[in-house]
């Protein structure tokens, strides 16, 4: 499902970077500089869920709010040939700087060398690549998203029954640390729990297969993991209906449901009592970063491992440095806070 919503035009104020060395760390500011003049672009890996959708919007706006002109967005569908494709057309219709979050993390890293050879730096926003020089990766601890929603799920189930964990695209390292964090958690934290494990490549017709084979033959299923509630959810909700099996959270014979991402739909089915707890990605942060850090590029700015003055930490990730934006668990009590980029008006 496509669902191509305006992003929320928030204010970002211009700003420029500035290192205070103190005991072994650095303090990065995003405030106060001028924007470079210059061009970006912005390629997208695929725009059939809302998440990607809203994210691509959101990103095109911060490029204008912070002063520089965005090009035409790309989409590519999901085919890393085809983002490959996109950015080097995005070069030639002179990009001064890239945003881009890649279809796939292996596949992606020619794509960044032919934008070194080019001179036209990349920032990474979302998925980290496996490799190729950077400006900046601006994502949040995916790691930390499946541990997250280990936590509340092993919690909630007693440490024992079966659960289904329907997996991202394992080809990104988004898909790789959501299922790392949380296998790991739950084999130092709930050894006694069974997970069924499937893979959905992030497509919503293979997650809602998957989800039908397995809760109709595990009668006794205690919960699902979902990667990703963008692509995931309205399918495992529909499997649940049908079965018989859907039940709100605190009635008998609940199947707890923990999720990652924290669209508007996710937080609406938080609120009718239909899904226990999703980890709300940082999209709004990502997009706003993103933008930050491709004017610094431009402008020929760097940064140094450290905290920043937005809540967040850059880190050594190989030869690059990544912005680390933090996300919320979000539950019953929260999910109808503001702050949450779901509950924004898109």
């Amino acid at each position: 499902m496509t669902n191509r919503c305006e992003g929320r035009k928030t204010s970002l104020k211009t700003a420029v970077a500035s290192a205070a060395l103190s005991i072994g760390f650095v303090v990065v500011s995003m405030t106060g500089v001028a924007a470079a003049a210059g061009k970006v672009g912005f390629s997208s890996p695929f725009l059939t869920d809302p998440f990607q959708a809203i994210l691509a919007n959101q990103t095109v706006d911060q490029i204008k709010v912070i002063g520089l002109e965005p090009l035409a967005a790309t989409n590519a569908n999901g085919d890393p040939g085809k983002q490959s494709s996109d950015v080097k057309n995005l070069i030639a219709a002179g990009a001064n700087a890239l945003i881009v979050n890649p279809a796939d993390s292996e596949a992606i890293i020619p794509v960044v060398k032919f934008a070194n050879e080019k001179n036209v730096p990349v920032v990474m926003i979302d998925i980290a690549p496996s490799g190729g020089k950077l400006a900046m990766i601006v994502r949040a601890n995916n790691k930390e998203f499946g541990q997250k929603a280990c936590e509340a799920l092993g919690k909630a189930i007693g440490g024992k029954g079966k659960v289904l964990s329907l997996l991202g695209d394992q080809a990104t390292t988004n898909g790789r640390d959501r299922t790392t964090g949380f296998n790991d958690c739950m084999k130092a934290n709930f050894p006694a729990v069974e997970i069924i494990e499937k893979p959905t490549y992030w497509k919503t017709d293979k997650a809602t297969s998957e989800a039908q084979t397995v809760v109709t033959t595990t009668p006794d299923l205690a919960a699902i993991y979902m990667q990703s509630d963008s692509v995931m959810l309205a399918g495992v909700l529909n499997v649940l209906k049908s079965a018989g099996k859907q039940t709100k959270v605190g009635e008998p014979g609940h199947i707890f449901l923990a999720t990652i991402d924290g669209t508007p739909y996710a937080l609406n089915k938080i609120r009718e009592g239909l899904v226990d707890v999703t980890i709300s990605q940082p999209l709004d942060l990502y997009a706003k970063y993103g933008a930050y850090y491709a004017n610094a590029a431009i402008e020929g700015k760097t940064f140094q491992v450290g905290k920043t003055d937005h809540g967040s930490e850059i880190v050594a990730a190989g030869e690059n440095l990544m912005d680390y934006v933090p996300a919320t668990v979000v539950t019953a009590e929260n999910a109808s806070a503001e702050t949450l980029w779901g509950n924004a008006k898109q």
